[in-house]
């Protein structure tokens, strides 16, 4: 039971907030440069951020939800990986409307449109690399060799690890 209560609600909420909060970093730098290179016309940079931001928008969320539900990050950080890259779009947009950035439209009715599909892609990519890490960690714990104690370190069976409480 601690498994699947880790798996769905999450026990460590350090590492949860730290791949949540990691993740939105990469995707705003790599937003960054790649808008700085297309305005900057530098067409190596330029070439890179094309690869690269797609990469990091539709490939990376499903692989970081699985290595998320491996930690026992829960499942809600784990799918918040997924709205990331959308979010981070929305506000780079917003800002760059607010302030005037050229290059930067957020008048078009079309950038709705993508962001609400940046989530959705990002979501439906994050909760199938949830449920394959979710399935790892089952079977992992089925075959004895993963962690199913509270503390979340593995259980090797061997007592003298464990602290004695001598009574001070």
């Amino acid at each position: 039971m601690p498994t699947t209560k880790a798996l769905l609600f999450g026990r460590r909420r350090d590492r949860a907030v730290g791949l949540v909060v990691g993740f939105a970093g990469v995707v705003t730098l790599a937003l960054v440069a790649a808008f700085a290179a297309e305005s900057a016309d530098v067409t190596t940079a330029s070439a890179l951020a094309d690869r690269l931001l797609p990469l990091l928008v539709f490939y990376a969320p499903g692989p970081l939800a699985a290595a998320g539900a491996y930690a026992r990050c829960g499942g809600p950080a784990c799918l918040a990986v997924g709205v990331v890259p959308a979010v981070v779009l929305g506000g780079f947009v917003l800002l760059g409307t607010v302030v005037g950035v050229p290059g930067v439209n957020g008048g078009s009715p079309a950038i709705g449109d993508v962001t609400v599909s940046f989530a959705a892609i990002g979501v439906s990519s994050a909760f199938v690399g949830y449920c394959a890490g979710v399935t790892a960690v089952l079977g992992a714990d089925l075959l004895g060799f993963g962690s199913d104690n509270e503390d979340g370190d593995i259980d090797d069976g061997d007592e003298a690890d464990e602290d004695i409480d001598d009574g001070d």
